[in-house]
C-alpha cells in the first residue's frame, strides 16, 4: 500500500492502482493541488527461452471434438496451415485457435482421421508410430496429402507399402492420393497374374483399364508362342511375366509421376531456426 495525505484527509491506495482506485482517489481528495499518484515500477523478468522447445499451442475443433496441440508442425511443415496462420485477424478480435471458446474449426474432416494424424505428428510415446496400423496410416496419408504435410505423407507411403497392398487397392489409392509407384505396381501385378481380372475388380478399376490390361496379356501370349517356348508347366505359368506394361501404360505413368512430383521433398516448405 502507499499513503497520500491531502490536508486532513489521508488516503491509502494499492501499490498497483486500478481505474476504480484512481476514481475513488479523485473523489475523496480536495480539488486543490492533488499530487500525482505513485506509479509502481514493474521489474522485467529476464528469461532465456529455447529457440526450439518454447512452443505455442493451437486449439482445433474437428466434428464435436476439441484438440489442443503445439502449432509447430502445422506452422512449419504444412504449406496450407503456414499460409492460413498468417492471415490477419480483425482489430481487437481473438485469433482463432487461441481458446476453447474460439477454436480453429476444421470442416469436412473426420475426428478419427485427425487423431491418427496427430499420433504421427506428436507421438505420446516412442513405440507408438511402430504400432500404427495400416488403416491408421491411410488416415495419415489422407490428411497429409490434403494439407501437404510432406514428411508425414512420405512416412505414410513407406509404412503402407511395407504392410502390403493388393493390386486393385494399389491402383485405387494411387489415383486417390497421387502415388505413382502404386499405380505401376498395381497395373503390373494385374497384367502378369495367372488368375486374370475378376468382374468385381474390373468394375473398381474401370472397364477401359481392364481392356487395356487384357490386350497387354494377349500380346504377351502371342510373344510367348512366336518365341517358340516349350509348353512345359514352368514356361506356361510364366507366359505373362514379360507383358509390356510400360509400353501400354506409358502415358498413364507419366501423368501419375508428374502429379506425384508435386509432393516431392524439394518442393516442401521447411523452416528451420
Amino acid at each position: 500500500m502507499c499513503e497520500v495525505v491531502h490536508s486532513q484527509i489521508k488516503l491509502r491506495l494499492p501499490r498497483h492502482a486500478t481505474s476504480k482506485d484512481i476514481m475513488a482517489y479523485h473523489s475523496a481528495a480536495p480539488q486543490q493541488a492533488r499530487p500525482p499518484l505513485p506509479v509502481a515500477r514493474v521489474e522485467a523478468i529476464p528469461r532465456d527461452t529455447s529457440p526450439h522447445y518454447y512452443l505455442d499451442s493451437v486449439i482445433f475443433k474437428v466434428q464435436d471434438r476439441v484438440f489442443k496441440v503445439p502449432r509447430y508442425h502445422f506452422e512449419h511443415n504444412s504449406e496450407i496451415f503456414a499460409a492460413t496462420f498468417t492471415l490477419p485477424t480483425a482489430v481487437d478480435a481473438e485469433a482463432e485457435g487461441q481458446s476453447d471458446a474460439n477454436p480453429f474449426v476444421l470442416e469436412g474432416v473426420s475426428s478419427v482421421d485427425f487423431h491418427r494424424l496427430l499420433k504421427v505428428l506428436y507421438p505420446l510415446d516412442v513405440p507408438q508410430i511402430l504400432s500404427t496400423s495400416k488403416d491408421e496410416w491411410l488416415s495419415v496419408l489422407k490428411l497429409s496429402t490434403l494439407w501437404r504435410f510432406l514428411d508425414a505423407r512420405d512416412l505414410a507411403i513407406k509404412h503402407i507399402t511395407d504392410r502390403g497392398l493388393g493390386s486393385v487397392e494399389a491402383i485405387l489409392l494411387s489415383r486417390q492420393y497421387e502415388v505413382a509407384q502404386w499405380l505401376r505396381t498395381g497395373y503390373t501385378d494385374l497384367a502378369r497374374c495367372e488368375e486374370g481380372i475378376s468382374l468385381e475388380d474390373a468394375e473398381k478399376i474401370g472397364w477401359e483399364t481392364t481392356v487395356r490390361l487384357y490386350q497387354t496379356r494377349e500380346a504377351a501370349i502371342k510373344n510367348f508362342r512366336i518365341q517358340g517356348h516349350r509348353y512345359d508347366s514352368y514356361s506356361y505359368e510364366n507366359r505373362f511375366q514379360h507383358a509390356d506394361v510400360e509400353g501400354t501404360f506409358r502415358e498413364d505413368f507419366r501423368r501419375a509421376e508428374a502429379a506425384s512430383a508435386a509432393y516431392a521433398r524439394e518442393t516442401s516448405l521447411v523452416i528451420r531456426d
